[in-house]
């Protein structure tokens, strides 16, 4: 439920969330993964955040330049390796910088009674940017537009205050919202505050997982794939002022996370994933209207790359409950 001082806006629809949340349940149930398991999945998911979330801001590093160096190649300590040459070194940098940067979210998130402070976000910015812009950890003494935004973000003489109610929100949830839409709320609500010279994006994407790391999510990946729909539906929020686009796709960005770890699970058989484009021949409708369901949460579908897959079971438990809505 996105909201600001004009009211509340949206809510991310039942059937996704409590779709979301039986997930969630599941992959809590005891016996679930083993502990080397999720530490294999968490690491996984770490690269693909850092990958994901520095390609959205430009970088030219592929997934698996971003793994060599998070795996602890320290530029200025040990020499780049050959795999890494040519590539700027801001991208290496902010990409190195990741990791500690996660671990520090990691650690507030895990605390629950943990109140986050401003040096808390100046921290955590001057972390991931050290190195590659100089004001890393300090707000922007100017004001400034962002290239095809909706929006212009707080004039710089705002910033401190327009920070001190963010920080308060950030600890004190006053609305009540839902775990996910409180991330989703958190994210836009930094994006549009922008307090920053540079780094305001990959910031926003690491304080909604604080988000829902500390309400028992695992970490979720905004994917560079989607950055056009991704912006899309931030831009439908500045212009539109319509707030469900981003609530669906950051909880299907969630949803996503969940289904790796479920799908991971060695103890039961996987329910075999096929493209959309393969399952629609079978079925009365085209694979662009299964996909359209699949971006809108209609259906459980999983994203790999730029494909939507899921099972023939989910398609036939959607035609069956059409059918019955019909009858």
């Amino acid at each position: 439920m996105l909201s600001d001082s004009m009211g509340k806006y949206a809510s991310i629809p039942n059937l996704i969330h409590d779709r979301i949340i039986s997930k969630k349940r599941k992959l809590q149930s005891l016996g679930k993964l083993t502990p080397e398991k999720i530490e294999q999945i968490r690491d996984r998911m770490h690269v693909d955040f850092v990958f994901n979330s520095n390609k959205i801001e430009g970088s030219t590093l592929s997934r698996g330049e971003t793994e060599l160096v998070l795996r602890g190649i320290t530029v200025g300590k040990k020499s780049i390796p050959e795999a890494l040459s040519g590539k700027d070194l801001a991208d290496i940098l902010v990409a190195q910088n990741h990791s500690e940067a996660i671990q520090l979210i990691r650690k507030m998130a895990f605390n629950n009674t943990y109140q986050i402070t401003e040096e808390d976000i100046k921290k955590i910015h001057e972390i991931v940017m050290k190195g590659v812009i100089t004001s890393a950890g300090e707000y922007r003494d100017y004001d400034l537009e962002v290239r095809g935004a909706g929006f212009t973000p707080s004039p710089f003489y705002e910033i401190s205050e327009n920070m001190k109610e963010f920080i308060s929100m950030l600890n004190d949830n006053t609305d009540e919202l839902r775990p996910i839409e409180f991330a989703a709320q958190v994210h836009y609500d930094f994006v549009w505050i922008h307090p920053f010279e540079d780094g305001n994006g990959r910031m926003a994407r690491l304080l909604l997982n604080l988000v829902l790391v500390r309400n028992g999510y695992p970490f979720a990946v905004i994917r560079s794939v989607d950055k056009t729909k991704y912006l899309k539906t931030l831009r439908q929020m500045d212009v539109e002022r319509e707030f469900e686009p981003f609530l669906i796709y950051i909880a299907r960005c969630v949803e996503q996370t969940l289904d790796l770890y479920l799908t991971s699970d060695s103890k039961k058989p996987k329910e075999k994933l096929l493209p959309l484009s393969e399952l629609a021949n079978n079925t009365p409708h085209s694979a662009d209207y299964w996909s359209l369901l699949a971006r809108k949460g209609r259906i459980d579908a999983i994203k790999e790359g730029k494909t939507w897959k899921t099972s023939r079971k989910i398609l036939e438990a959607y035609l069956e409950e059409q059918e019955k809505k019909r009858n």
